[in-house]
Order: C-alpha cells, then sequence, then structure tokens
C-alpha cells in the first residue's frame, strides 16, 4: 500500500535513464534500458530478444550518440545502413514498433467510456445548382457574342465576360469552404483517434506506465463503463460525418489511423482470426486488459483454454464478464449475458456448438489479412498489438491481478550459533542468510568489501538487513565487528538493533543534523586509521590486527537502509561514500546499502568497488538488466518476499530464499479452532537482540570505543565532578568533539580566556545561557568586581552578591551608563580583574553614554581594545544587532544558537555546521575551533 496526502505532487525529475519500448507487434509492451555501451536488437543471437518472425537474427544495433541513437542495420543487398534516431517518431522494423523514452513516464489516464466514431464538423457548406450556373454563364455570353457579331462593337464581349467571372468566383467560394469544412472533419477525426488512443492505451504505454511515481499507475480509479473497453491493433478506418448527405465526398478527409478498439458488450461475440502464433500473441494482450478491466468494474474474466477455465476476478460471483475462448474450446455453460471471444485458427471455422447461442454484436479481426470490423467501422491496413505470456505475467503482477494458488509456504528458518559470538574478524566476516545443504552465505572481506542489496518495496529488503546484521553479530564479538546504522525510512528499520553491543550509533533521517554528524564521524575515523596504520607500518586492516591482536580496533560495518533518500538530501554524502567504498578493504570499512532503485543512487565510484549485489524484486525489468544482467528479478513474485537472486562480482547469479531468525520462547500455544488461524509473527528480533546483549554481559566481552558518539543531550547540567576539575572557571556547556571521539566540558576562565559572545533569540536559549554563566560567575570569585549591563532582567531570579553593579536597561539614563563605565576604567586602571556581563545587547549597543555622542558599543570596544584577557573578563549576550556588529571582530570565541533564529538573522552568520534546533543548541567557532565550529549543548543553570 502507498499512501500520500491528497494533491501532492513528486518532485523526482525525469532521471537520465534512456529506456527502448516494444509498442506493438507480436512481443509489443518490453521494455529494455539502453547503455551507453549500445544494444542489439533481434530475433535471435541478439542482446535483447524480440519475438518477431519478421526481424533476423541481430536484426539491428543501437548506439547512443552525442545527437542522438544511432541505427545500424542492413539492406537488401547487406551493406550497413546507419540512421539517426532522435526518438521523437517510433522506429519500425519487422513487424514491429520500437519507441524511445526518457526517464519515469506519466500514469494512464481513468478508463473511461470511448466516444463514439462520429466527426461533426458542423453544417455542410451550402452546393450552388449547376444548371443555375451554366445558364448564368452562358446566356450572357451568347448574347454578347451575337452583339459583337452584328454590331462590330467588341466591347460587347466585355459585357458578357462579366457573368463569366461571377460564377468562377461562386465556384471558388464553394471549393474553399468545401476545403475549410473537410479539415473541420479531419481535425475531428483525429482528435477522436486521440482520444481513443488515450482511453485504450498500446502494449507499450501500459508497460511504461508500470515505471510510474503515481498510486494509481494503470488508470484503475475510473468509473467502470458498459463493458471493457479492448485495443486491439492500429488501422485505417473511416469515420462517419454527421450531416452528410453525401458520405463519399468526404471519405478522404475522414479517413484516418486510429485505435481499432471496442467495447465488448454483454452478450456480445468478437472472433478473432489468425494463425496459431498471432492468436497466442493477442490473447495474452487481451487477457491483460481485461484484468484492467476486472479490476475497476469487478466485472469476471475466464480464460478458457484444453486445460479447463482459468476465473478472474471472481468469476463465481459476479453476472457480467468475459470468456475467452481458445481454439478448439466451446462457449458454453456460461450466462447468455457474458461476451464471448472466440480465437479461431485461419482456414478453421470455430465449432458449431461454440458458436451457438451467442445473439448480439458480432466484431470480427482477421490478424493475417489485416481487416477488422468492429463497432461499426471497417479497418485496414490493421497493424495488430500482442504480447508474449512472459511480458503480460509481469504487467498482471504490477496491476495485482496475479493469478496464485493459495499454497503456506513454511518459511526458512534460521538458528543462532552456538557458541555465540565466537568467530575472529580479522580474516572473514560471515553471515549466513539461508540454510540447507548448500546454504548461502555472505563473507564481507571475501565477497566484498562492500554489499548492496536492492529490491522494491515489500520484496524483503529491509527483513534481509536484519537477519543479516543479526548474523553477524551473533557470530562475532563487539571487539570484532561494530554497526553504524543509518535508516532512512524513518527509524523502521534498524531500531530493533540498538540494544546491541555491537551497534555504535543508530541515525535516523527524522533528525538531518545528526545524520550529517555521524559523516564527519566517519571521515574523522578514516583518518584516525590512515594515521594509525601509517605510525604502525602496517600495509592495511589485516596486517594491523595480526601486529596488534588486542587493538581495540573492530570491522566497521556502515548498513544505510534507502540509499537513494541519503543522496537525495545529502549530496554531500556521495564523496564520504566514494572515499569509503575505495579505502573500505584496507582500513577495515564494510558498506552494506540498501535501495529500492539503484540507478542515480548508488555512484559509479560505489559501484566499482562492489563485491557482491542481492537483488530481490525489482519494479522494472531494466533495474534487473541494470544489477544482474538479466531480467531474472522482476518475475519474482509479489506475494514471496525474501526471494532473491545473488551476485559475486561479475559472477553468475544465484537464486535463494532468505531465511528468518526464529528463538524458542517456550511451549506452543492452544487455541480454539473455531478462533480461526492467528497471525503469523514477525520475526522475534527485539528477542534476539536480548538474547545478544545478554551473553554479552554475562561474558562480560568488551565493547569497543564509540567512533561515532551519543548525540548530545537535548537538557545538559554540569556534575560537582565536572566543576572540580577547574573550580575557578565557567562551564559553558558539553561539546561533541566527534574528531576525537569524545564529549568533553566547554570552560571559560576568566582571567586566561578572551571575551565570549552568544548569539540567539531568547527561544533558542540565549537568556537561559545569560543566567547559567551568571550563576556561575556567583559562585566563582565574589571579590571580582562584575558589573552587569541587564538587557532583560535575567538577574531579577539569581541571588547576584551585593558587590556587583547591574545596570537594568529600563531604568538606566546616559549619566548611569557614564558613571558604570568609568568604574570599569577604574577598576582596570589598578589592575584588578573585572567582570563584564552584557545580557539582551540590542538593547544597550546604541544607547548614548554620557553627554557625549559616544555609544555602549563603541565604550565596550575600546576596552576590549586595550585591556587583555588576564584583566577584563567579558561575555556578550545578544541576538543581530551582536552577530552583525562591529565589536564582534573583537570577541574571537563565539557561539551560535540556531534555535528560534530566522533566515534572515543567519545571513552574516558564517557558514557553521548544521545541528539538531533545540533550545540550548550551539555552534561555536573559536581560534582553535574555526568554522564550521563544533556542536555544543550549553549548560542549564543549577
Amino acid at each position: 500500500m502507498v499512501a500520500r496526502p491528497e494533491g501532492s505532487a513528486t518532485t523526482r525529475g525525469p532521471g537520465p535513464d534512456v529506456t527502448v519500448v516494444t509498442e506493438d507487434g507480436p512481443d509489443a509492451g518490453r521494455l529494455a534500458p539502453l547503455p551507453r555501451s549500445g544494444l542489439t536488437v533481434g530475433r535471435n543471437h541478439a542482446e535483447w530478444l524480440v519475438t518477431d518472425p519478421y526481424l533476423s537474427a541481430p536484426h539491428f544495433r543501437l548506439e547512443v550518440d552525442a545527437e542522438g541513437v544511432l541505427i545500424t542495420g542492413a539492406d537488401a543487398d547487406q551493406r550497413p545502413a546507419q540512421l539517426l534516431w532522435t526518438g521523437d517518431r517510433p522506429y519500425t522494423a519487422g513487424s514491429s514498433t520500437f519507441r524511445l523514452v526518457r526517464g519515469r513516464q506519466d500514469p494512464l489516464s481513468p478508463i473511461r467510456a470511448i466516444p463514439d466514431p462520429v466527426v461533426d464538423p458542423g453544417p455542410e457548406p451550402a452546393r450552388p445548382n449547376a444548371v443555375l450556373q451554366a445558364i448564368m454563364a452562358a446566356g450572357p455570353l451568347v448574347i454578347g457574342v451575337v452583339m459583337a457579331v452584328v454590331t462590330g462593337l467588341w466591347y460587347f464581349l466585355l459585357f458578357s465576360l462579366i457573368s463569366v467571372a461571377v460564377v468562377a468566383v461562386m465556384w471558388l467560394q464553394h471549393r474553399t469552404a468545401s476545403r475549410r469544412h473537410g479539415r473541420r472533419i479531419r481535425d475531428g477525426a483525429e482528435r477522436i483517434s486521440g482520444r481513443l488512443d488515450e482511453l485504450a492505451p498500446t502494449p507499450g504505454r501500459l508497460s511504461l506506465a508500470a515505471r510510474a511515481d503515481s498510486v494509481d499507475r494503470f488508470g484503475m480509479d475510473g468509473v467502470p463503463t458498459d463493458g471493457p473497453v479492448i485495443r486491439w491493433g492500429t488501422g485505417t478506418a473511416r469515420l462517419r460525418v454527421e450531416n452528410a448527405k453525401d458520405g463519399d465526398q468526404w471519405a478522404r478527409w475522414s479517413t484516418v489511423d486510429l485505435p481499432a478498439s471496442s467495447v465488448l458488450l454483454p452478450g456480445g461475440t468478437t472472433v478473432i482470426t489468425g494463425q496459431l502464433s498471432t492468436l497466442q500473441a493477442m490473447g495474452q494482450w487481451l487477457h491483460v486488459q481485461l484484468c484492467r478491466d476486472a479490476i475497476t468494474s469487478g466485472r469476471a474474466v475466464v480464460m478458457r483454454t484444453s486445460q479447463g477455465d482459468t476465473p478472474r476476478g471472481g468469476a463465481s460471483r459476479t453476472s457480467a464478464g468475459t470468456i475467452v475462448c481458445w481454439p478448439g474450446t466451446s462457449a458454453r455453460a456460461l450466462p447468455a449475458g457474458w461476451h464471448r471471444v472466440l480465437l479461431c485458427e485461419a482456414g478453421q471455422e470455430q465449432h458449431s456448438e461454440s458458436m451457438a447461442g451467442t445473439p448480439g454484436q458480432e466484431d470480427r479481426v482477421d490478424a493475417d489479412q489485416g481487416v477488422a470490423s468492429l463497432a461499426g467501422l471497417d479497418y485496414t491496413a490493421l497493424r495488430w498489438h500482442g504480447m508474449t505470456t512472459r511480458t503480460a505475467d509481469w504487467l498482471l503482477d504490477e496491476m495485482g491481478a496475479a493469478h496464485r494458488p493459495g499454497v503456506d509456504q513454511e518459511p526458512v528458518r534460521l538458528v543462532l550459533p552456538q557458541p555465540l559470538m565466537e568467530q575472529p574478524g580479522v580474516e572473514s566476516l560471515r553471515a549466513e542468510l539461508s540454510p540447507g545443504e548448500d546454504p548461502v552465505t555472505i563473507d564481507l572481506v571475501a565477497h566484498g568489501p562492500h554489499l548492496l542489496v536492492a529490491g522494491t518495496t515489500g520484496s524483503g529488503k529491509s527483513e534481509l538487513l536484519l537477519t543479516l546484521l543479526t548474523g553477524l553479530a551473533a557470530a562475532h564479538p563487539p571487539t570484532e565487528v561494530s554497526f553504524v546504522l543509518m535508516d532512512f525510512k524513518g527509524g523502521s528499520s534498524f531500531a530493533v538493533l540498538a540494544g546491541l553491543p555491537h551497534t555504535m550509533s543508530v541515525e535516523t533521517n527524522l533528525a538531518e543534523a545528526e545524520s550529517l554528524r555521524t559523516f564527519d564521524a566517519l571521515s574523522a575515523e578514516l583518518r584516525r586509521r590512515e594515521e594509525l596504520f601509517l605510525a604502525a607500518g602496517a600495509a592495511d586492516f589485516r596486517a594491523y590486527r595480526h601486529a596488534h591482536p588486542n587493538a581495540d580496533l573492530p570491522r566497521l560495518v556502515v548498513a544505510i537502509d534507502e540509499l537513494r533518500v541519503l543522496v537525495d538530501d545529502h549530496p554531500q554524502a556521495a564523496a564520504l561514500l566514494a572515499r569509503l567504498a575505495a579505502t573500505g578493504r584496507s582500513l577495515g570499512f564494510h558498506l552494506v546499502l540498501a535501495t529500492q532503485r539503484a540507478q542515480g543512487a548508488v555512484g559509479p565510484d560505489v559501484r566499482s568497488n562492489l563485491g557482491t549485489v542481492i537483488c530481490l524484486r525489482t519494479a522494472t525489468e531494466q533495474e534487473s538488466w541494470d544489477l544482474l544482467g538479466t531480467a531474472d528479478a522482476v518475475t519474482i513474485a509479489a506475494d514471496t518476499p525474501g526471494r532473491a537472486y545473488l551476485r559475486h562480482g561479475g559472477g553468475p547469479t544465484r537464486p535463494f530464499q532468505a531465511g528468518q531468525f526464529s528463538v524458542a520462547t517456550g511451549p506452543p500455544a492452544l487455541i480454539r479452532w473455531t478462533d480461526g488461524e492467528p497471525d503469523a509473527d514477525p520475526a522475534p528480533w527485539g528477542d534476539l537482540t536480548v538474547r545478544i546483549g545478554a551473553e554479552a554481559a554475562s561474558r562480560a566481552l568488551p565493547v569497543p570505543a564509540q567512533a561515532v558518539m551519543p548525540a548530545l543531550p537535548e537538557r545538559w547540567a554540569p556534575t560537582p565532578e565536572d566543576r572540580s576539575v577547574l573550580p575557578d572557571a565557567v562551564i559553558v556547556g558539553l561539546a561533541d568533539l566527534h574528531h576525537e571521539r569524545a564529549q568533553r566540558p566547554v570552560r571559560w576562565a576568566p582571567g586566561r580566556d578572551g571575551p565570549v559572545a552568544w548569539i540567539g533569540t531568547t527561544t533558542g536559549g540565549v537568556d537561559a545561557a545569560a543566567r547559567s554563566v551568571l550563576d556561575h560567575l556567583a559562585h566563582l570569585d565574589s571579590a571580582a568586581p562584575t558589573f552587569v549591563l541587564d538587557g532583560n532582567g535575567v538577574t531579577d531570579s539569581l541571588g547576584v552578591p551585593g558587590s556587583w553593579s547591574v545596570l537594568a536597561a529600563d531604568r538606566a539614563t546616559p549619566q548611569d551608563l557614564a558613571g558604570l563605565l568609568e568604574q570599569v576604567r577604574g577598576q582596570l586602571a589598578e589592575r584588578h580583574r573585572v567582570h563584564l556581563v552584557v545580557t539582551s545587547w540590542g538593547r544597550w549597543s546604541a544607547q548614548r553614554v554620557g553627554t557625549s555622542y559616544e555609544t555602549v558599543e563603541e565604550h565596550v570596544a575600546i576596552l576590549l581594545r586595550d585591556h587583555g584577557p588576564d584583566v577584563l573578563a567579558a561575555a556578550l549576550f545578544g541576538a543581530r544587532e551582536l552577530a552583525g556588529g562591529r565589536i564582534l571582530g573583537l570577541v574571537p570565541t563565539r557561539l551560535y544558537l540556531p534555535a528560534g533564529s530566522t533566515p534572515e538573522h543567519r545571513l552574516v552568520w558564517p557558514a557553521l555546521q548544521r545541528v539538531k534546533e533545540v533550545p540550548g543548541r550551539a555552534v561555536m567557532i573559536s581560534p582553535d575551533r574555526p568554522a564550521p565550529g563544533i556542536a555544543v549543548q550549553l549548560a542549564a543553570a543549577v
């Protein structure tokens, strides 16, 4: 089930992929990707086999050119011939038509009733009376000739010729009106043809719709029609013209190419004749169309062959439907209200008992002769549509109409290895995916170093990932393998593995900043291992571990579920993935990537380093070709999740069924048979995680240092132990130093460190930060002179020492400001250490001091410029005015709080790393930590 808000639209572009589709012919509906290396098309001995008897073995080759697609074939003399195909028109070869399509296609229009094939161009132009025109032209002319002869005056001829000119003008006007009327007929006929083409799509368009990014790809949410709308092919037919007195007069205007379609009305009969191979192809295409209609209307479909009836769409419960009788079968034993489609071999009439009892409409299609009579129209030059069984089965599966027997299959069971966590991870990193006599085992060392898992929604991709990671954790201790799990499906995949001792981090796309933080940590771990191996003189991970068997250095598995979301949301992550892929084998990194579609998500640098590909069911044949080199994955049934194909390197593919772990939780439960069968329990991932974790705890297995530290808490207060490390310093917050694999308090020591600025809004936590700093200062050195310019009353709730000088903004006068700043200068002149705190900087910066025109900003700037941090400790708190003020150049250490700020405020900020926008979360930059800075959770007041 795919759900999204009503009216929402996809933002995904058309994509760079190019597809060749068979539009019509005996093998219509086939799709094939067009790679850069080219594609050979033919009936045999070609890369893309098309079932068309009129094609030669390798019939033509398609190659990508700078200006289009170059078609290379052979003419009758077997001399090479080339044609540049831009894709704007179809290309015909044999009895098939091919089309070039780029990117995803639009969904089909909903099923609607087809219009009547009648053109209404309006009233015909009135025809002039031919006899009257002849009299009007000949009478004056004869009289003029006689007068000219009798009188000898030639100008009588001029007067007689005027009537001839009038008649000629009338004739030309009628001819022009007739042509204009004919063009209206042609336009109306082409509109009807286009409408029919939209409502009765070709097999190629139906196949392309399977790739549409829409909930209703096949247009099956329409209103049921009087009967199934069936397209048999494309031919030339003459449409009836409304109000035409002489239909033959407008025949050349009303004769157009249009879809040969009909409505299978109840009680009617349609007879299709042709060779047996033709009937098989047309019957499969008819089957697909009938099932599409059955989903919309609820009408039944019965395919009657010599082996018996195959019902679709609830044939036993509906009173209307269609029966398709293959050659040699009878149309009896069904209600008279059903429509009958009789497939008859050419030259052989259907048995008389088959034709009995079929009154009503009778349409006919003669595929071999290329003619048809459908819904009152006679078609010539008919190009019929056909389809192979393989293509039809795929389309039926995509539409949800595939026929599957109700067979309960016992899932393949996996058991945890015994004993747990005993295997080393230096030479191998194995996990079993499918048990049996010939089990399927993945070794990320021998078959890696990296793995790609691809499959469409519902194919079992997430379950297979959990099986793989759980198997690795059960076989190897945490010191041999550790996990960094990145779940870009909202946390639904890897959350159950968070309790494993092997799991260092589980990140989701719900907190985008945390994902970016994980990338930085992985980059730091890459550099750390490179420096570690270089210092030890080790060539790679294996050599280092052999030389240091007790080293705290496990193999690191980075698992990413839904890689496409990562690449779309974080384009900068592609560079890190490429580096991990290139250096993973030597540094002990292994990528396990999962995605629904690999095209556009897995870059060439990553693909070139993939050791193993596991392909579950794919949505299109093109995706299967791209991953496996075959179309096998698209044929996997939708009701067999976990069915997949495995491929190591460029070797052959191997099918397998992924197993599921089971845990014995006690004796089976007994239920009454009248309660029905219980729902199948999902894999017990929680129980497995608890069991592995308990085993590790009971054996006191060591856990390696985390390469990715846990996320910063959303609220943090220092402990007495934190305060005791530097008792004369203010604890600003907890810094996330993922480059050093640590989280440590940030301290500001008045008398040693320079001035500090906190920039943010009240909702972002800047006032809380000011309150925390003032509280810390009050507990440090109460004898140090402290001056506070309190812009928003943060000192009202604090018990500040009486020796402090506090000036509130709502009561301060220029003379008060001059007096306080004069006291500061006096203390500094005597070399006393002074604390200066300014809150709500925007309320102070522009105020005048004393009787001069100098502002507070200018006075504080002079103080910071003339006195070093040994005597002046300044803490400034503000918002936009502080971020864009001139004084900021004198404050080297700054903490920016993004929560509650607007993009306009951030225009004057430096380029900072992204952090989770919660109150108190800041980014600190300093001379030691330049931009983009480090993340800090500011200390809360105690």
